[in-house]
Order: structure tokens, then C-alpha cells, then sequence
């Protein structure tokens, strides 16, 4: 039978009967404090994913490259092949096939409410395989997004419906686990609902960090961020040096920290931070359930300038004008205290993994008067804001940047340098690489001269810190290419011109194919990327699994494949219409 249990906390103190004690603390166990307004999760109703041990290698919203994690990360032992299993009774909703993201992955939907995913796949259980088999097929195309009817690909709890692997964006075997409300498709910590994940173990603080917030703001004598040394573990956290730290106007507060399960290696996300100050409230981020639409404001809620310096990321109390995160319970005056002087403020910094245990840190920080009348001058730049469209240009470029794009108004930054040999338009510096942005902007960049005539082979590209570009696209309109790019950095044009190069792995031309034996080949192309590909046998469509991070393409013989003599063609073009042509006969 299905088991909720509900729990108030009121000012910190646990208030309820004695024959309910037992019951909260198996609920706290497993998913630490609940707020009065956040329901309960029913904890019995889903079963473990797999057959194996669970030990986490990520955890739910964890920081990523501009998202939060929407599950957790199951290891699978280093190996692909392991059983995936049902969690509950249910049928198959969504079928996702993508060279990308989250590769094979499988979408159930139970009548409880909620959907389960299980993503990164090698396959799935043999009708489940041949039904989306037949559609690939159908559509001829590798990369899919099916729905099948419901009740068409049941699932019972318990049963094996798909193998673990690592498909798509994954950088090893394991397998992706979501738990998501069917309804909004919101993703919920699959820890709440009574996973068998065992966790003994406290998060580690590695820094705390104070932040001086306006021009006139100190904090240890300086007008820079200021991390105190720590040392101790758990709850017994303290800075080295004892003394008050010593704040003028206003301040905000950050955290790097991780955790361990026990016995895990993995370093993997917190679930909660929360600040006090004089032991009242003041900030709480909490990681029970987001949408995907909110999951790119990490960039505001992380101190992205230090993680595009370090590769290091601090949660900040500090929120933005334009950051809509829903995952903040608590936040007084956007996660900024002011500092009056002559006044001192205790200070506690806690943070807990999924399963409440927990860790902190305490201090004291001491009101002085500001030393700075006031901050340096901005000159004369040109203010971006966050709540109406900017647009800015000169005779060499043009930008029409949108409001929703920025967390918060900004002096914005430009300059110019020539272009390089390899380069087809002069090198544009637009604003800071380390100040975030939400959403995407135009830019269009002026075409040198000598080439116009070239339009359909020209590319946007963002230069790295080495100078390596990446492709942006983009359009010819006029004597400007135009592209719509979602980070600040240096821009210019280049040419490709340069085919796509087809390499055989275990093929040759009149080579007679084991049984059995899978057509390997491998394609790669350096500048715009791969656009699409296709591969044929005796003239029909093939379907090749196409794994962008290996380069490879992979054809499993099947009734398209006849005994004795096959033409085989692999055709593969890249974004600026390069294309390059393989041909050879299989024989079987």
C-alpha cells in the first residue's frame, strides 16, 4: 500500500506527537527537512532502476555547464549491459534516439502521476527495440523523438525493459534517473521518493566566500571577494583565524562544496545551502524540483565569473534582477546584507546532501565604516539593460540584444582588431566571456570584400581563449553575416571550404564481411561540424548509429544487407554544404 507521511517544522522545532517521531525520522533519513508547503512524496511506490548496488556518480540539481542535473547518476560498474528495470507498472510514453544529450533513453509513464526516465542506454527490451527500429525505418533517420500510443509498450515493475550504456553526451557507462510530475514534466529529487541509496556521509566545505556588493562595500579591508580559511569537518567547521572579519556597506555570501556517499568516490552536489544570520533566516536554496525552462539560470546563480576563470563554482546568495530560479525558499533583500557599523553579526553557513546530512560553518563579521567615499568611475560605456531591448552598432557590426538575455543591467564593453589570415572579417571583443547570458541575441558582423561571392561557405565563429573557433551558423544578409549566439566573447567569420572527411574502421572495398559483423566507419569535420549524413545499401536506406563524441558511425547488418555482393554508399555533409562521398562493395 501506497505510504505518505507529512511533517510540519515550526521555528526550528520539531513539534508533534510521540507515535509519530518514528515516522518522521525514517522521512528525514532519506530526504532531510520538509517545509509545511511542500507535499509529501510517496515512498514505497517506486523500485530501484537497476539489480546492482546504487552508488551515485552525480546527484539531482547539481551544477553543470549552464543547467542543473535533473536526476541522478547511477554507476553501472564501469560496464555497459546492465539490466535497467521497470520502477513501477506502467507503459512507454516517449521514445528519445539522439547522437546528443541523453542518447537512447526511455520515458514510462505510471498512473500515480509521475514518469520515470532512464537515459544513456545501449538498447531496449526486444519489442520495445524492434517497434522504434520499425520507425527509424519508416522516417529514415537515425535521430528520433517518439510517442507511442499508451498501453502499446507496457512495463511491469520489476522487469528488465532496457540495457544501461553510454550513449549521447555521456562521458562513461552509467545510467541517467529521473522521477518528473507527468503533467508540468517538472523533474523531483528521485531521492525523495525512498530510492535505496545508502548515505551515511556529511558534505565537505571547501571555501566560503564574502563578496563586497557596491562600489563603496569592503570586507577585510579590501573591495575584493575575500575567502577566510577553514578547517574542521561536519558541523564543526570554523575559519583558522578566529577573529571577527571586519565588512563595510553591504556584503553576500558563497560556498563551494561538495559531497560523498558512502562508499562512493564521486564528488557530487549538495542539495541544500542555507545562511543565517544572528540565527534567523536570511537565504535557503533547496533542490526538491525545478522546470527545464529555469534550468540555464545557474549561470546567475553560481558566481560565473570566477568558474569561467577557475572551473571552480561557488553557490551565491546574491540573486539578480532577471533570475528566476524557483529552487530559493527563503531569500531576504536578494541575498545581500547590509553591514551597519559598529555592529556584529553572527553568521552560519550550512549545507546538506539529499539525505539531510548535514555540514557548517560559523563566523563572525564586524560593522565598520566604509574607507572609500566611492567607487571608481565607469566612464562613459554604453549601460545594457536587463529589462528592455538593447541595440548597439558601428560600421562594422550589429547587435539587437533583448532584455530576457541579461540577469542584470551592465556597462557594456566593446572593442576591434584585424583580422587574420584565416579570418574573413575583422575580430569583434563583445563585452566579457565571464558575464553570463540567459538567452540568445542577434549579432551580425561586416563581410570583407574579397568575400562577397563566397556567402554560402562563410560561419560565424567564437573565438576561445587559444583562438580555436567554434561554429555560430549564420546567414549572408547583405554585405553583413548575421547569427543569433548566446554568449559574450570574440566573433569573427571564417570560410569552409573543406569537405568532411570519411574514414573506414573495419571495411574494405570486395572485403567479404564476418557474420555478424558491424560496418564501422568513421566521420569527422573541423570547422562547421556535421550536418547530416546518409548511408544506403543496394540503394535502400540503412540505419547507422551515429556517436559524435567517438566520431564513429555504425551499421549492424541487417535484411538490407543480401548475401553475395553489396554497394554500400555513405554520403556526409557538413553546415557550410561541404559534402564527401564514400563508396565500396560488402560482400556477405
Amino acid at each position: 500500500m501506497m505510504q505518505e507521511i507529512h511533517v510540519g517544522l515550526e521555528n526550528n522545532t520539531l513539534r508533534m506527537k510521540p507515535n509519530k517521531i518514528i515516522a518522521f525520522l525514517i522521512f528525514f533519513a532519506l530526504s532531510g527537512n520538509k517545509s509545511p508547503a511542500q507535499t509529501a512524496y510517496p515512498l514505497d511506490y517506486f523500485s530501484a532502476p537497476v539489480d546492482i548496488p546504487i552508488v551515485l556518480s552525480g546527484s539531482f540539481a547539481e551544477l553543470r555547464s549552464n543547467h542543473f542535473h535533473s536526476g541522478i547518476d547511477i554507476r553501472t560498474q564501469g560496464v555497459e549491459g546492465k539490466n535497467i528495470l521497470a520502477c513501477a507498472d506502467g507503459y512507454v510514453s516517449r521514445i528519445r534516439i539522439s547522437p546528443f544529450g541523453f542518447g537512447k533513453t526511455l520515458y514510462v509513464t505510471h498512473p500515480n502521476g509521475y514518469s520515470t526516465v532512464y537515459a544513456h542506454l545501449s538498447g531496449f527490451r526486444t519489442d520495445i527495440a524492434s517497434w522504434a527500429r520499425s520507425e527509424q525505418y519508416r522516417l529514415e533517420q537515425f535521430e528520433v523523438d517518439l510517442f507511442p500510443a499508451p498501453g502499446l509498450l507496457k512495463v511491469t515493475r520489476g522487469e528488465i525493459i532496457a540495457f544501461s550504456g553510454n550513449s549521447g553526451s555521456s562521458q562513461g557507462p552509467h545510467l541517467h534517473f529521473e522521477i518528473r510530475e507527468s503533467a508540468t514534466e517538472m523533474p523531483v529529487n528521485p531521492l525523495l521518493f525512498g530510492m535505496p541509496v545508502r548515505d551515511f556521509t556529511r558534505p565537505v566545505i571547501n571555501a566560503v566566500r564574502i563578496y563586497p556588493e557596491g562600489q563603496t562595500s569592503t570586507v577585510a579591508g579590501r573591495k575584493t571577494d575575500f575567502d577566510p580559511k577553514i578547517a574542521g569537518w561536519g558541523t564543526s567547521y570554523r575559519l583558522v583565524d578566529n577573529n571577527e572579519i571586519e565588512a563595510a556597506g553591504a556584503v553576500s555570501f558563497g560556498i563551494n562544496a561538495h559531497d560523498l556517499q558512502s562508499g562512493g568516490t564521486n564528488k557530487n552536489g549538495i542539495n541544500l545551502f542555507r545562511v543565517l544570520v544572528d540565527s534567523l533566516p536570511f537565504f535557503e536554496w533547496k533542490a526538491e524540483k525545478f522546470s527545464f525552462a529555469e534550468t540555464r539560470y545557474i549561470n546567475s546563480f553560481i558566481d560565473y565569473a570566477f568558474y569561467n576563470k577557475a572551473k571552480e563554482r561557488f553557490i551565491r546568495t546574491k540573486k539578480a534582477p532577471n533570475n528566476k530560479l524557483s529552487l530559493y525558499k527563503t531569500i531576504k533583500n536578494d541575498g545581500i546584507l547590509e553591514i551597519t557599523a559598529g555592529k556584529s553579526y553572527t553568521i552560519t553557513i550550512e549545507t546538506a546532501d539529499g539525505h539531510g546530512n548535514l555540514s557548517s560553518v560559523g563566523f563572525k563579521i564586524k560593522g565598520v565604516s566604509a574607507p572609500w567615499p566611492s567607487g571608481l568611475p565607469l566612464g562613459n560605456l554604453p549601460v545594457f539593460s536587463h529589462d528592455r531591448l538593447n541595440e548597439f552598432s558601428s560600421n562594422d557590426l550589429r547587435i539587437s540584444l533583448p532584455g530576457k538575455c541579461l540577469y542584470d543591467t551592465l556597462h557594456f564593453e566593446y572593442s576591434t582588431s584585424p583580422a587574420l589570415p584565416e579570418h574573413c572579417a575583422s575580430v569583434h571583443s563583445i563585452h566579457k566571456p565571464d558575464v553570463p547570458l540567459h538567452d540568445y541575441f542577434d549579432l551580425s558582423i561586416r563581410i570583407g570584400d574579397a568575400w562577397l561571392g563566397y556567402e554560402k561557405k562563410l560561419i560565424m565563429v567564437k573565438l576561445g581563449n587559444t583562438g580555436k573557433p567554434e561554429s555560430a551558423g549564420g546567414t549572408v544578409e547583405g554585405e553583413f553575416l548575421r547569427a543569433r549566439v548566446r554568449e559574450f566573447g570574440r566573433y569573427t567569420v571564417m570560410a569552409d571550404t573543406v569537405s568532411p572527411v570519411i574514414k573506414a574502421i573495419n571495411i574494405r572495398n570486395n572485403q567479404k564481411q564476418e557474420p555478424g559483423k558491424a560496418v564501422v566507419l568513421s566521420i569527422s569535420d573541423d570547422l562547421s561540424g556535421i550536418k547530416n549524413y546518409r548511408g544506403t545499401m543496394n540503394g535502400r536506406w540503412i540505419l547507422m548509429d551515429y556517436d559524435p563524441k567517438n566520431k564513429r558511425l555504425t551499421y549492424t547488418p541487417d535484411d538490407r544487407m543480401n548475401t553475395g555482393s553489396n554497394a554500400f554508399v555513405l554520403y556526409v555533409e557538413d553546415g557550410a554544404g561541404n559534402a564527401s562521398e564514400y563508396k565500396a562493395t560488402l560482400m556477405r
